[in-house]
């Protein structure tokens, strides 16, 4: 018999569900990919519990279905906020070892089983002594984490090992169930990002949800709190839901924010960017009584490389001249890619009055060298423009052109950078 009161519910999960997966395929990501799995399977159990009544048929095999549904979307929830930094070979190995005796318990109460308790306590002992194994053999992976793992452990499985002692094999299930999600909503905590809207509804989608598990055997036959606690059980699924969409719109509008201020090649930040951190400088130097340099690149040349290998290998040696730039750049200034083929180099707090010769010879050495792409050797060297603040000129506009007009008075110093002439059958020109 089905239960027409969760259909509405179903239609709203089915909803949210479709739009996890369009923002799915729009930023595939591993861990937005397992939310959605987690999220299947609770529809699985929205819709096992819509056809589930007492002493209908199948009603055993809906009741299993159920409670195992559960089971996995929790542990796949407590996977999926996992850091990358252990191995997932490691990963899925302890949570399956985790979830297996869970499903084993959940099966056996869902078929009402009332014979020996002995598959109870097998599991358990299984569930105990595999943890021990996990931690000895897993050692090395889990040892920034064995204290947790083994103090959840015991948190779990300790009472749940009570409840069966005591034949109270219902509320050993739904203890597994609580705890099992309440480890969902910390792994959750501990991995989003800090004073995010939809870190907080997740988190306190989950704790309400262990919460629902953790009494459900204790007031689901209570005549007042009985129908409080129903219409609890079917609200956290959409909270956390909610919460997962908004996470995902919040890192997106960041993402969105990123690509205005940088550049899309190279990573590096764009013109726009630099003028603000620029500004930035300047003012720092104004207040320390220092002096800001503004250090400008171009590539000799480098029309050149694109016109004969293509914009392809042209972007190759761009990213590999970055790199190199990278290291001789400090990580308090500022590098960024002004345009084309030209760079620009904030360097702060300079002592006021002194030579920035050096500087400028240090830039121009540190990306001067061959680079190979596509079985072509290109050698590069770039021409150098260089002011300073305020000894040269005392606003950001006034700054990038001096330097400007500088490196393009040093272009016919510096020989034309290109591919050689072993690769291209006819000498470089100068």
């Amino acid at each position: 018999m089905l239960n027409a009161q969760l259909i509405p519910d179903t239609v709203a999960l089915v909803t949210l569900i479709a739009l996890l997966e369009v923002f799915r395929r729009r930023h595939p990501q591993e861990r937005v990919r397992l939310w959605l799995i987690g999220m299947l399977w609770i529809l699985v159990e929205c819709v096992a519990r819509m056809f589930y009544e007492r002493h209908a048929p199948y009603h055993r095999f809906l009741h299993v279905v159920a409670l195992d549904s559960y089971v996995i979307a929790g542990t796949i929830f407590v996977y999926s906020a996992h850091r990358n930094a252990i191995p997932w070979t490691t990963r899925f190995m302890v949570h399956a070892v985790n979830v297996l005796p869970m499903v084993v318990i959940a099966a056996l109460y869902g078929a009402e089983y009332r014979g020996s308790m002995a598959p109870y306590y097998v599991s358990c002992a299984w569930a105990m002594v595999t943890g021990v194994l996990m931690t000895t053999v897993f050692r090395s992976s889990l040892s920034s984490r064995l204290g947790t793992y083994l103090v959840f452990r015991f948190l779990i499985w300790g009472p749940a090992i009570g409840f069966l002692y005591t034949y109270q094999v219902r509320a050993a299930v739904y203890w597994l169930l609580a705890t099992l999600f309440l480890a969902a909503g910390i792994s959750m905590h501990q991995m989003l990002e800090r004073g995010s809207a939809g870190k907080l509804a997740i988190v306190a989608g989950f704790t309400l949800w262990a919460l629902c598990f953790g009494t459900h055997p204790f007031v689901s036959d209570a005549g007042f709190w009985g129908p409080i606690m129903s219409r609890f059980w079917d609200l956290q699924k959409f909270i956390i839901m909610v919460g997962m969409l908004m996470v995902l719109l919040d890192e997106q509008i960041a993402h969105n924010h990123s690509l205005a201020l940088h550049d899309d090649l190279t990573g590096l930040p764009n013109r726009r960017l630099l003028e603000d951190r620029l500004a930035q400088a300047m003012a720092r130097a104004e207040r320390n009584g220092s002096s800001t340099a503004v250090v400008m690149l171009d590539l000799n040349g480098f029309k050149r490389v694109n016109d004969t290998l293509g914009h392809a290998a042209g972007d190759q040696i761009l990213c590999q001249f970055v790199e190199e730039l990278k290291k001789a750049v400090r990580s308090a200034d500022t590098l960024a890619r002004y345009g084309g083929d030209e760079f620009v180099v904030v360097v702060g707090d300079i002592v006021r009055g002194q030579p920035v010769d050096r500087l400028v010879e240090a830039m121009r050495r540190a990306g001067a060298r061959d680079y190979e792409v596509q079985g072509h050797t290109f050698s590069v060297e770039a021409a150098v423009g260089a002011a300073v603040f305020p000894e040269d000129a005392g606003t950001v506009a006034e700054l990038l052109q001096i330097a400007d007009d500088r490196m393009y008075r040093d272009k016919p110093l510096r020989p034309a950078a290109g591919l050689s002439s072993r690769d291209l059958g006819f000498p470089i020109a100068k």
